[in-house]
């Protein structure tokens, strides 16, 4: 008995390690969202090997790597990763269904054309949310912060998760008799400072909601530098601007969506395809509280 348990563990450990080849576009860099995402397919027994296409928050640039870089390599790559809304919105439009796409950090998927409510229709196509329930931010909020101020949503018109989130807090905010105002900001960093100003005087009596819009989170560390000085308190819904110091947070975990993404790549080589896998979203989103509610 003893021998043949010796044997089986020799096995185990000599079993082939599985390459992979993965494509990932990024749209700011790399986040703890890949982090998690190549630890965890380590950790399933792949050996995994990366190409990236970054971005920089450059719809222009994303799309000359686009094609002139990733589309003629193509065939060498077993999937294509990409975080954002942004990134998997021109990558699904310029491959389609020539390789798997596995997307992470997208709001709304179905809302944004990546995904389609009739399952059969993503055979190619699955990935994660980073959407944490819009009921839980403002239960969260509303403990911690003042009834006697509105919601002011800082509104990017080219980011379309920006118009999801106005719709999913318009309807929320009234359950708690919470007015709500949208602020049109521009999404031009060589006006941010007078736009910075501002804010600061149209939020005076408001709270601020922070939604995860590329632009906001691309000026995170001017964006509540100015709203702290001028005592705004906010509510947040992405990680990134924690760091920032933000009110009140409610945030999915990047590094767990990560792994969670990877989770669907070996599910589907085990078999699984790729449409009876459903949308992935942090089973338990973290509250986060700013130094300025401290005791």
């Amino acid at each position: 008995m003893l021998l043949r348990l010796l044997v089986c563990c020799c096995l185990l450990f000599t079993l082939p390690v599985q390459a992979l080849t993965i494509a990932m576009v990024l749209w700011r860099g790399e986040t703890d969202a890949e982090r998690g995402f190549r630890a965890e397919l380590i950790r399933l027994g792949y050996n995994p090997s990366f190409i990236t296409f970054n971005a920089n928050q450059d719809r222009s640039a994303l799309a000359t790597l686009l094609r002139q870089q990733l589309l003629p390599s193509l065939a060498q790559y077993d999937y294509i990763y990409s975080f954002g809304t942004t990134a998997t919105t021109m990558v699904k439009s310029l491959i389609g269904e020539r390789k798997p796409l596995i997307f992470n950090i997208v709001s709304d998927p179905v809302g944004a054309g990546i995904l389609s409510e009739e399952r059969s229709d993503n055979p190619m196509v699955a990935g994660s949310s980073n959407l944490v329930p819009m009921a839980l931010q403002l239960a969260n909020a509303r403990k911690h912060l003042p009834n006697s101020k509105g919601l002011l949503l800082p509104f990017n018109p080219r980011e379309q998760n920006t118009l999801l989130t106005a719709e999913l807090l318009l309807r929320e905010a009234k359950r708690y008799q919470w007015d709500l105002t949208t602020w049109r900001i521009a999404p031009d960093k060589r006006r941010l400072t007078n736009e910075l100003k501002r804010l600061q005087q149209d939020a005076k009596q408001s709270i601020v909601f922070l939604a995860a819009d590329s632009y906001l989170l691309s000026i995170a560390p001017e964006l509540l530098a100015a709203l702290n000085e001028a005592s705004i308190p906010t509510i947040c819904s992405a990680e990134q601007f924690v760091q920032h110091d933000c009110t009140v947070s409610t945030i999915s975990s990047y590094d767990t969506l990560g792994r969670m993404t990877a989770s669907i790549i070996h599910r589907h080589l085990q078999g699984t395809p790729l449409q009876e896998i459903p949308l992935q979203t942090d089973p338990a989103p973290r509250l986060v509280l700013g130094k300025q509610l401290a005791p």
